[in-house]
């Protein structure tokens, strides 16, 4: 087997063509590189002009003379799509070299074509997807990360910018739970990492001014060809408006709890919500001393749900949990 052969046996295989073009801008182009075009040898004779004509109009450069090749190697430099005479669109990388003389001058222009059209189609592919996946994050409006098999987390790739970021890599994000649905959570993730169930529990997350919000978190596993676990995907999406959401705040009974909280809250004494009230100390003390709803008149709730409420101060009653009190936001 000569070397054309072999040439022509690794142009095949691969994909690829070979021209070359003199200081003249005179043009020899390889079978391969016919090929890649879609021209027949016998029919075309090869120059830069027949190239530029391939290239499809969107990747074409301004016309040029050839023998600016010799100078400008990114005439024919890098990827760009051709269009075949039986209207085939292929996507070609070219690469280039400046072959000098005895005498140290440019004497040739080497360049070597793939067609690279599958890589493209499944870079396409890919792109789409990491669109489609951005798109989703976006429309479930969570935090999504990715766990390692052991259940380290190892990436946030929605979530680089908050400020809080580097606190829940590997096991960091234990930390930040509440301390009330810490040990059940991480019970349940423990059991999941070693079963390969799915993952789902709700909880209360530390934010970065140290308040706490509500999340739903579930993750599933992603599997390799044998079964075995590789990573977890997982995404954190908040539902604290959910959790806290006020279910008919008019007719709610207050408790105890949210009576001695408000009046925290307000750094009032019981001396003074009982001046600001018109109920005497006495009640006010035994009404906190229930952590439920105390018996009391309509009429005492509603003075102190409006004295409270003019100070600033919500109630909350959720659908799940204990009745909560906050600054209205």
């Amino acid at each position: 087997m000569g070397l054309s052969d072999v040439l022509r046996l690794i142009e095949e295989k691969l994909g690829a063509g070979v021209w070359r073009c003199d200081a003249a801008g005179q043009m020899q182009w390889s079978r391969g590189f016919f090929g890649l075009l879609g021209l027949d040898p016998h029919a075309v004779a090869p120059s830069y002009t027949e190239i530029q004509r391939r290239i499809h109009p969107d990747d074409r450069g301004p016309n040029r003379d050839p023998s600016e090749l010799m100078t400008e190697r990114t005439l024919l430099d890098g990827e760009f799509r051709i269009v075949r005479p039986n209207g085939a669109l292929r996507w070609i990388h070219c690469h280039t070299e400046v072959l000098l003389d005895s005498e140290g001058e440019p004497e040739c222009v080497l360049g070597i074509a793939l067609d690279i059209t599958a890589q493209r189609r499944l870079l396409q592919t890919l792109t789409i997807d990491a669109e489609r996946y951005s798109a989703l994050a976006q429309v479930a409006g969570g935090v999504l990360w990715i766990g390692s098999s052991d259940g380290r987390i190892t990436a946030l790739p929605n979530g680089e910018k908050r400020p809080d970021a580097q606190r829940f890599y590997g096991k960091g994000w234990v930390d930040l739970l509440h301390e009330e649905e810490r040990e059940a959570a991480l019970r349940s993730w423990t059991a999941s990492v070693e079963t390969g169930r799915p993952y789902s529990i709700e909880h209360r997350l530390r934010q970065p001014d140290d308040t706490y919000r509500w999340y739903r978190c579930t993750a599933v596993p992603v599997t390799n060809g044998d079964g075995g676990i590789r990573e977890w995907m997982g995404i954190s999406i908040d539902l604290d408006q959910e959790k806290l959401s006020v279910q008919h705040p008019e007719t709610s009974r207050l408790t105890g709890a949210q009576l001695r909280a408000a009046r925290g809250i307000l750094n009032w004494s019981v001396k003074q919500l009982a001046a600001r009230t018109g109920i005497s100390s006495a009640i006010i003390r035994r009404l906190e001393e229930y952590d439920d709803a105390p018996p009391m008149p309509d009429e005492t709730m509603e003075t102190l749900r409006r004295v409270f409420s003019d100070a600033g101060i919500e109630f909350l009653f959720p659908t799940v949990g204990k009745p909560a009190v906050r600054p209205r936001q």
